[in-house]
């Protein structure tokens, strides 16, 4: 039995026993399927109804099933056009890949495709022969607690600034994010120029302060005040106040123009900066003032814009994981998750399916990992029994085989 014959056994399994009630209105949505190591080999699939749709997981066992957040009105046409657009989800895309956060280095491998040269981090260049590397990023708790802080942080936004209350639903995507899903009848029809309109301000794309009331004034710099901010004004006053109370002389001269000696001297007025602040004044010190407030609040926006990525959420065309079926490339469920729930969502633990008999694999290479609530140890280039779900983990990112 091959590797891809096995996990094509066990995803079978899985299918037979679990009905797949997603997506909503699966008669207007395009759907697109994938087999081992390529996520899209074929689409313009439609199914009448969600038995069609899981009579089909279980005969053909795709390792990877996709549908358009669009709704048609041919969605199995050809060219595109012959599907009679019709209005569409939102969806919104978080992945580990973009956050690039420290625990990054000790979980990504790369290799040299030229060389064979290998070793662990984000090594962009072989150190041997300088050609660019391929990189093999994998995920850990805490990277995917940055992701999903970000996508509690969408969620806040959708709710509270922007009145997205009903028919918002957020899934795990089945490898490194999150995908949050807006279907309402208030976003059918907006056109993508709209969606692009809407992820520049959710990602403060060429933000300008001084359209939102900062940095007015001349002779006196001036700002928003808190108790009448909104929006962005009223995020980027939040974590000034807050960069400002708990930040220290070394940190404020690593933030913007000022001598350390001159931070210290700023911050010994500390309460009178943040409560002219607080009232849309902003403190002036001299000739690097506006450059201070400048650097100070680039820097807070910097913190607080979302990494969403754009093509998920503006490409009309765009295929994304169907919530509820497993994610080729782990072995792990694509699960929906309650809003509620999200918070205290164990990614790597409660989207295990598989089994914890064991199984016989040789490990070519793979760094240190977490699964089902444990760590299992780095391994190259040996053999070893692992749970079920570790091994399928493991041959499903094409880092062993079985033995």
């Amino acid at each position: 039995m091959t590797e891809e014959q096995f996990l094509q056994k066990k995803f079978r399994e899985y299918y037979v026993k679990n009905f797949v009630k997603e997506p909503p209105s699966i008669e207007k949505r395009e759907f697109g399927f994938g087999v081992f190591g390529k996520k899209i080999s074929e689409r313009h699939f439609a199914f009448k109804n969600s038995a069609g749709f899981n009579s089909f997981l279980r005969n053909e066992v795709p390792f990877f099933a996709s549908c358009s957040p669009a709704y048609y009105e041919f969605p199995d046409a050809t060219p595109m056009d012959a599907k009679r657009f019709l209005g569409s989800d939102l969806v919104w895309e978080f992945d580990a890949d973009d956050f690039k956060t420290a625990c990054a280095e000790s979980h990504t491998l790369w290799k040299c495709p030229k060389c064979g040269l290998n070793g662990k981090g984000r090594l962009q260049y072989c150190t041997a022969c300088g050609e660019k590397t391929v990189l093999d990023e994998w995920v850990c708790p805490e990277c995917l607690q940055e992701v999903r802080k970000q996508a509690l942080e969408l969620i806040e936004w959708l709710r509270n600034d922007l009145g997205f209350s009903e028919g918002l639903g957020v899934n795990f995507s089945g490898s490194k994010g999150f995908h949050i899903h807006l279907r309402s009848e208030s976003i059918f029809r907006i056109p993508q120029s709209g969606r692009v309109e809407l992820l520049n301000y959710l990602t403060a794309h060429e933000l300008d302060l001084n359209s939102l009331g900062f940095l007015a004034g001349t002779s006196r710099l001036s700002s928003v005040s808190l108790q009448k901010s909104k929006g962005w004004q009223k995020k980027i006053l939040q974590k000034t106040v807050h960069v400002l109370e708990s930040a220290d002389a070394l940190q404020l001269h690593s933030l913007t123009n000022l001598r350390e000696k001159e931070a210290q001297q700023f911050l010994e007025q500390r309460s009178k900066v943040l409560q002219e602040l607080t009232q849309g004044r902003l403190y002036n010190f001299g000739k690097k003032s506006q450059d201070f407030w400048r650097m100070l609040f680039e820097h807070c926006i910097e913190g607080l814009k979302l990494r969403i990525d754009r093509q998920t959420s503006v490409d009309l065309a765009k295929i994304v994981r169907v919530p509820e079926t497993l994610h080729g490339s782990t072995g792990l469920l694509a699960k929906k998750i309650p809003l509620d729930s999200l918070k205290s969502f164990d990614a790597l633990s409660e989207t295990i399916v598989f089994s914890s008999n064991p199984v016989k694999l040789f490990v070519e290479r793979a760094p240190r990992f977490f699964l089902n609530g444990e760590w299992f140890e780095a391994l190259e280039g040996q053999e070893i029994e692992l749970p079920e779900f570790a091994a399928v983990f493991l041959l499903a990112k094409q880092a062993a085989r079985l033995a």
